[in-house]
């Protein structure tokens, strides 16, 4: 009797092992990809799941040892593994399949009894999936447990079935049930333990890649912050080969200069990347090969550059490798597509304070003109400053490209309007500034933000006014903004007209007011437009919070918002 259960354990083994080095090289498909974890499947994996285990379990009733007037088998195995991973349909189906063919194919004195019981334990153990899946951790344990049960629950009916035969020869039930029982639970515990393993590591893979991913991108955004340049482009190499462990080189080009990064590993790799890299300098690029990938970089349906990859001769690119490296490429395009909305942003800035020194009120300057020609012929002296002051008032308002200016700058360009408009209007125009003299120097805003707050102050509000008014020009200093005021006593505006006294309109009143409004959102953002505060007969207040921006050493063109 010992022989013949050691005979039987030992057959039987054989060919679940024999079967489970078939399935468990299925194991790291995506036929097995999160089967573990999904409690619902397409119909084409439900299909493939029960033919798997159809094809398992029919075999395992063939692979077999006779003992007690039965047959020692796995057929078993195939069943309860169907109904742990595929749920109740295929583990329905699959032990409605090998329990059939037990009954009508394989002739023992209990074949019937044999096929109905693989049945139940089919659909028994489809029932139990959603239990073994509720569990997180040790699967493997779990699926040891619900496997021996199931099989101490098939041959608990089996021995009731065939009672009193199985009470006069215990032993023959011992010498069929105990090798069946002890070969079939540890071998579905052993499954399903190396597919939890492999769904471990294939999800540690994926986290991995991920973060590889994430820190590259960080990197690559950090690294382009500064814009287009060699040692940032030269970077972009450096972060590639980091990222994809199997590259010996990388290369960018971008404006016809090739940025290599080599990783050897080998002599061999050495020799190999020296020799492309050389080519690639020469010709700036290479002919087809299997371990080179050559990206283009897009933007407006043009190519500007490329992202060369290389591995060792005789290696591929994974699927994993060719979307991270089209991912850099999509990366790349959007910051290329940033910068170059950034510079026509700046350019359009430029454009609108150019447009602004262009919008001199003609009116001004012919009356200017006339006052002067009054002048020339009453008192020489104060037209020869008044045509100083038109001359320097024209100097700053047509020749300061800068983005930032000081706020002394700025208060000349004031200086020289209300010296040329004091002349026409005398006593009716009264200006008062109210600036720390430090802050005068240290302080940036952008070109012309005031004096046309103070023409428009002058203009349509004071000189309106019979009696003519004051302006008083400001700044309230808060701990991260300034608040840069223009205040007058002019006549005031309606509200009516003050509600759409910011809006983009092709009326030439009011359009120095515009443009500073938007110039300060585009630069500083939406809270630092203009606010107008107005009451008609009182007067108007006029005034933007401004960020700090402070004069550094260096150009003062270079500061940036």
């Amino acid at each position: 009797m010992y022989n013949t259960f050691i005979n039987g354990v030992q057959h039987v083994w054989l060919g679940i092992s024999i079967f489970l080095l078939l399935i468990l090289s299925f194991s790291r498909t995506t036929i097995f990809k999160n089967a573990l974890t999904e409690r619902h499947f397409d119909r084409r994996r439900l299909v493939l799941f029960t033919v798997l285990f159809s094809a398992m379990a029919v075999s395992g009733t063939y692979w077999s040892v006779s003992a007690g007037g039965g047959i020692i088998n796995f057929r078993a195995v195939g069943i309860m593994l169907a109904g742990f991973i595929g749920g109740p349909a295929v583990g329905s189906i699959t032990g409605l399949i090998a329990g059939l063919h037990r009954a009508f194919f394989i002739n023992t004195d209990a074949s019937y009894i044999h096929g109905g019981l693989s049945i139940l334990q089919g659909i028994a153990a489809g029932f139990t999936t959603n239990y073994l899946k509720s569990k997180h951790h040790r699967l493997w344990l779990w699926a040891l447990i619900y496997a021996f049960l199931l099989e101490v629950l098939f041959w608990a009916f089996f021995a009731l079935l065939t009672w009193p035969e199985t009470v006069a020869n215990p032993n023959a039930l011992a010498l069929l049930s105990l090798p069946i029982l002890i070969t079939n639970t540890i071998a579905v515990s052993l499954f399903i333990g190396v597919l939890e393993v492999s769904t471990y590591i294939w999800d540690s893979e994926k986290t991995k890649t991920t973060k590889n991913t994430f820190d590259a991108i960080q990197m690559i955004f950090s690294t382009l912050q500064a814009g287009f340049k060699d040692l940032t482009v030269t970077k972009i190499t450096e972060i590639i080969t980091t990222a994809l462990p199997s590259l010996i080189w990388t290369a960018v080009i971008y404006k016809s200069r090739v940025y290599i990064r080599g990783a050897y590993k080998t002599k061999e790799d050495r020799t190999q990347g020296e020799a492309e890299t050389s080519i690639l300098r020469l010709q700036k690029s290479l002919p087809d090969m299997p371990h080179v990938l050559t990206l283009p970089v897009r933007w407006q349906d043009e190519i500007i550059g490329y992202i060369i990859a290389a591995k060792s001769k005789g290696d591929t690119f994974t699927k994993m490798g060719i979307e991270f490296l089209n991912g850099v490429c999509h990366i790349v395009e959007a910051i290329y597509e940033y910068e170059q909305m950034k510079e026509e942003k700046n350019l359009l800035a430029e454009a609108e304070i150019r447009a602004l020194q262009a919008q001199i009120n003609p009116h001004f300057l012919y009356n200017t003109l006339n006052t002067i020609s009054f002048y020339v012929r009453s008192d020489p002296e104060t037209a020869r400053k008044l045509i100083k002051y038109l001359s320097d008032y024209f100097r700053h308002s047509l020749n300061n490209p800068s983005k930032f200016i000081s706020l002394a700058e700025e208060m000349r360009v004031i200086d020289c309007y209300i010296q040329l408009e004091r002349a026409r209007f005398s006593d009716r125009l009264s200006v008062t500034y109210d600036f720390s003299e430090d802050m005068l120097e240290t302080l940036q805003i952008p070109p012309l933000l005031l004096q046309p707050l103070v023409e428009n102050a002058v203009i349509h509000g004071v000189i309106k006014r019979e009696e003519g008014g004051t302006v008083r020009v400001g700044l309230i200093e808060h701990k991260t903004y300034n608040k840069i005021y223009v205040i007058d006593t002019g006549v005031g505006i309606s509200r009516r007209k003050l509600k759409t006294l910011l809006i983009d309109r092709k009326r030439r009143d009011h359009i120095g007011l515009i443009n500073v409004h938007q110039r300060l959102v585009s630069i500083f953002g939406e809270r630092c437009g203009l606010h107008i505060l107005s009451k008609e007969g009182k007067g108007t207040i006029v005034f933007a919070n401004v960020p700090k921006v402070e004069k550094t050493k260096g150009k003062d063109d270079e500061h940036g918002n």
